[in-house]
């Protein structure tokens, strides 16, 4: 092997060093999102909030002695005696003053972002859609929908002793 042959390879190496370097660290990925043309303004509620869809209920199987309640975030939530409750303040505590680095807010702008998606009777989350606004901030918009789609497991709502599909609304505050 000949000195120009070790010059070549030298200097592919920090190349492919940059190159797997980069992807190892671009771990996040962008979800896939759709927008929500609507002037419903329970679609834009200020905290976590819910609704069922009633249509073709599950039965859990057994009676049921705890008191319905709607879909429900993380297993610690679930067994909680609140999981209403315990399922909003989670929400709400990551998704509160959500920071874009190196990024300035267009002029305009409300900093909220309001996310729905639907939660089926099998605990299937999906349907990811964004209440469009007037003024956009693209970046703002992919980060909320990716934090909301990173907020883990889910567990469909119970009503009256019965699975129901549930769609979900969660607004996403950036910092100013």
């Amino acid at each position: 092997m000949n000195l120009q042959h070790v010059f070549r390879i030298a200097l592919l190496l920090p190349l492919f060093g940059f190159f797997f370097t980069a992807n190892a660290q671009s771990t996040s990925r962008n979800y896939p999102f759709s927008w929500k043309e609507t002037t419903d303004k329970w679609y834009q509620s200020k905290a976590f909030a819910y609704k069922f869809d009633t249509d073709g209920l599950t039965e859990k199987g057994g009676s049921s002695t705890r008191a319905s309640h709607g879909p429900v975030c993380t297993n610690d939530c679930k067994e909680s005696t609140a999981p209403d409750v315990c399922t909003a303040t989670l929400v709400s505590e990551k998704l509160k003053d959500v920071e874009l680095p190196g990024f300035s807010l267009p002029r305009g702008y409300s900093g909220v972002e309001y996310v729905t998606f639907d939660i089926q009777k099998n605990g299937k989350v999906g349907n990811y859609q964004v209440v469009k606004q007037a003024v956009l901030c693209k970046p703002c918009i992919q980060k909320a929908v990716n934090l909301v789609a990173e907020l883990g497991e889910w567990f469909p709502a119970d009503k009256e002793g019965n699975y129901a599909k549930s769609t979900v609304v969660v607004p996403v505050y950036f910092k100013r």
